[in-house]
């Protein structure tokens, strides 16, 4: 029997989560790392509201890639009338106003991601209720249809953090998750997204200590890592929280507040 046994780390949920690297520290337990956000968007003693910034979007090259598919676009429009020219039926015709068509769908699409996509869809976590919402937004391909926002909401006592490492070629990096577990269990139900970091995931581990240093009713720094928004992440539609999800997301429960 050997003197020294080494025992590797290995996931306590189940499924674990692909490219698993590193549990968090159970919500209610004491944290081992200071606690310490990224960015800081609303803090009062009934809820904490914090961005998910979309770091994989270059928002730039949306706006670029937009331009250069409408101009695409009239080119090849022009080039059916004047393929057309001199040949008998309209056949190209239709097919440069179909391919022009598609291009001009593609340009709205990338323009309504530009100007009318969040940049920041957000998680509010609100220790009266002792639960998380999180904002997610849906775009399509289709940008003559509505692009719906929905709001997730579970117990703060069934979530369970995890981070993983991602080596897609434009979002790569360390993430870290919220794993809903069953009550009582590891058995996980679903995941959610709560933060990224391209080279360490220590940052990762402060931003879970500061969410749930807050859920423990305990004191924390309102100032965040990086105050502001980037430039980067400009214009923005402002977020629309439907109107029940919103009044439940930033009030403290009907009992508490009686109590009080």
């Amino acid at each position: 029997m050997p003197l020294f046994s080494f025992e590797e780390p290995k996931p306590k949920l189940n499924p674990p989560i692909k490219n698993w690297r590193e549990d968090m520290p159970e919500s209610h337990e004491p944290q081992l790392v200071p606690p310490q956000l990224h960015w800081l968007t609303t803090l009062n003693d009934t809820f904490l509201e914090i961005p998910r910034y979309s770091t994989e979007v270059a928002w730039g090259g949306v706006l670029a890639w937009a331009i250069l598919v409408f101009i695409l676009g009239i080119g090849i429009g022009i080039s059916g009338f004047v393929i057309q020219a001199g040949h008998d039926g309209y056949g190209m015709i239709v097919i440069g106003l179909f391919g022009a068509f598609i291009f001009f769908a593609m340009m709205s699409s990338g323009l309504k991601m530009y100007f009318v996509q969040p940049r920041d869809q957000p998680l509010r976590l609100n220790r009266k209720r002792q639960k998380i919402y999180i904002y997610e937004f849906k775009h399509t391909f289709f940008p003559w249809l509505k692009w719906p926002v929905t709001i997730r909401s579970y117990n703060w006592a069934d979530v369970h953090g995890e981070i993983r490492y991602s080596s897609a070629r434009y979002d790569s990096g360390y993430q870290l998750f919220g794993s809903v577990c069953e009550p009582g269990t590891n058995k996980v139900v679903t995941r959610f997204l709560i933060a990224k970091e391209r080279s360490s995931r220590e940052q990762l581990c402060q931003i879970w200590s500061y969410l749930c240093v807050y859920m423990q009713h305990d004191k924390v720094t309102a100032e965040p890592a990086n105050p502001g928004r980037p430039d980067d992440w400009r214009p923005r539609k402002a977020d629309q929280w439907p109107a029940e999800m919103e009044r439940e997301s930033t009030t403290a429960p009907e009992h508490a507040v009686t109590q009080k």
